[in-house]
């Protein structure tokens, strides 16, 4: 098999092991919504279990790839690039799981106050890994087109760290014990580590493409 040849299945099984992830997030923000809009804790759990299946099959799929990569596709640098993004869009499926622990365990008991802004944080989420399947798609192809999607992450990111600001304040503000603040700044904080984490990913493509244009 010849080098680009190579690149074309290290390509496919990435993009594959992103629309796994994609699934997996997608489980997610349904549990999520289960638990928030429904009070629904069997769903959100049955939801929860779906999404640690799809992070499971995306975890096949990265070994396929580092196993790929083992076998000698790409340059050494190459591999090493494409290793910690398939790692850095993983930890994106575990920041979902997170939040449904959080939630399921603690059976957090979440004000009406707060939902829109919970629910707000949810949507642009998922927005942020809209952008970051296109990033990786036009990775291989137009690396300015990838540069224009880690750029509307940077500042959709910027975006949800104010919703966060605000939640929170707004959390501190309510007449509750401490102990449910507290409580529920943690459920903030897990639910913004997905923003956080997808804004390191995009760091790390664009060091990447820099690299290549030395």
């Amino acid at each position: 098999m010849g080098l680009w040849r190579k690149q074309r299945a290290i390509e496919a099984l990435v993009l594959r092991h992103v629309e796994c992830v994609d699934e997996a997030i997608g489980y997610f923000q349904e549990g999520f919504s289960a638990f928030l809009d429904e009070g629904d804790e069997d769903k959100a759990g049955q939801l929860a279990l779906e999404t640690h299946k799809a992070e499971g099959r995306a975890d096949d799929v990265r070994r396929e790839v580092e196993t790929e990569l083992l076998r000698g596709a790409l340059l050494a640098h190459s591999r090493r690039d494409i290793l910690e993004i398939i790692e850095g869009v993983d930890r994106l499926a575990n920041s979902g799981e997170a939040v449904l622990d959080y939630l399921l365990v603690q059976k957090v008991r979440i004000p009406e106050a707060i939902k829109p802004q919970l629910r707000e944080i949810g949507v642009k989420s998922r927005e942020i890994f809209a952008e970051v399947k296109q990033a990786l798609r036009q990775l291989f192809h137009d690396m300015d087109q990838a540069l224009e999607h880690t750029k509307a992450i940077e500042v959709k990111e910027g975006e949800i760290d104010r919703l966060e600001r605000s939640v929170i304040k707004d959390v501190f503000k309510m007449d509750v014990e401490l102990a449910e603040k507290i409580q529920l700044r943690g459920l903030v904080e897990e639910l913004v580590e997905f923003s956080d984490r997808a804004e390191d990913l995009s760091d790390r493509i664009d060091i990447m493409i820099a690299e290549r244009r030395l």
